[in-house]
């Protein structure tokens, strides 16, 4: 298969591998907690730092979503099932993204923006994105407690292998940060704090994506 980027690809196949063979046992009664805490917004029973990780995955495939559409659209090979699949996998999504999207090789004319596209371009959104971030830590920090969402991590497979996806996704983000740096017009816009700041996990690449979005 020609342009595969066979680094991208080994490292979705370790990243599986993992979550397979090395991650605890998984407890149901937590899974199903989570899930349905995140159709309701009642977590009951579930520590708030577990629940605001939980949530954070759900934020995090919109932020991503918006450098993998905005690259997409210069590519033959659609963006929109990776990005999509991050909503369910996560980084088991993005990586396979990251590996095959050079296949068929760049689009004459770049993809026309879609009303997706257009809304994510707008600033507002993306201090949404920020916001939205920023809340879910500020739930974990003051209300979560360390010691139980450490013992989660190394007993329960649900809250090892999303703690880990997370971790995935934040280093992602920042190589897409720096891919979307690449084009003239970004780079022109991006004020200083985005330069400075775009490295901090997860919301680096949140508020760079904020500050370089068109007003308002």
């Amino acid at each position: 298969m020609k342009r595969v980027a066979w680094g991208w690809l080994a490292a979705f196949a370790a990243f599986v591998a993992y979550a397979a063979l090395a991650a605890p046992p998984d407890d149901p009664a937590l899974t199903r907690a989570l899930v349905r805490g995140s159709f309701t917004g009642d977590f009951g029973g579930v520590d708030p730092a577990i629940a605001a990780v939980f949530s954070t995955l759900g934020v995090v495939p919109v932020l991503a979503s918006t450098f993998v559409l905005r690259d997409g659209a210069r590519r033959v090979l659609p963006a929109w099932p990776f990005a999509l699949g991050m909503f369910v996998v996560g980084a088991f999504a993005l990586l396979p993204w990251l590996a095959l999207r050079n296949v068929g090789g760049p689009r004459a004319l770049p993809r026309p923006p879609g009303p997706v596209r257009r809304l994510e371009a707008r600033r507002f959104f993306g201090v949404g994105i920020l916001l939205a971030l920023l809340g879910l830590l500020a739930w974990a920090l003051v209300r979560g407690s360390f010691r139980a969402y450490w013992h989660a991590f190394q007993t329960v497979s649900m809250v090892h292998v999303m703690s880990i996806d997370l971790a995935v996704c934040a280093a992602l983000l920042a190589v897409l940060v720096e891919e979307a740096r690449t084009h003239d017009d970004v780079v022109r816009a991006e004020p200083a704090a985005a330069r400075a700041l775009r490295f901090v996990p997860l919301l680096g690449a949140a508020l760079w994506n904020a500050l370089t979005a068109r007003a308002p």
